[in-house]
């Protein structure tokens, strides 16, 4: 019984952390979709404007992340959303870093978040796929 209970309070927590990051990257997506002038002052305020298709682009995957994070929010007790969003966020960790080293212009605010998103994306990326794991040994199709 303290197993499921243990299993329960992960899940829960999966789905509060899904709907964290949909919302927030419906806003960041939305915004740099919709404003990308605006973010771009937010995020490299240094950067020349040639950067702003590129950050339009990085929107258009961030509210792609949104939708899959929302699926995942809804339907908690499937391990392929959980997994999938882990993938997702694991994958995030090497593209800021390259982004950090490789890019310029960034203020205190885009400086910070490129800092802090790798070691949130691979946490939340393990957090998730260990759910995952859990829902699937719990359900026999996993030993």
């Amino acid at each position: 019984m303290e197993q499921d209970d243990d299993l329960g309070t992960r899940m829960l927590m999966a789905k509060l952390i899904c709907w964290g990051l949909t919302f927030c990257d419906i806003a960041l997506g939305g915004f740099t979709v919709l404003k990308p002038r605006w973010m771009m002052r937010i995020l490299a305020p240094g950067e020349e404007p040639a950067g702003e298709a590129l950050l339009r682009r990085a929107g258009t995957t961030w509210l792609f992340f949104a939708l899959v994070q929302a699926w995942a929010a809804m339907d908690t007790e499937n391990p392929a959303a959980l997994r999938a969003v882990s993938v997702l966020r694991l994958q995030d960790v090497p593209t800021d870093l390259v982004w950090l080293a490789s890019g310029s212009g960034f203020g205190w605010f885009g400086k910070f978040s490129l800092i802090l998103a790798p070691t949130f994306n691979f946490a939340v990326g393990c957090f998730l796929a260990h759910v995952a794991r859990l829902i699937d040994k719990e359900a026999g199709t996993v030993e």
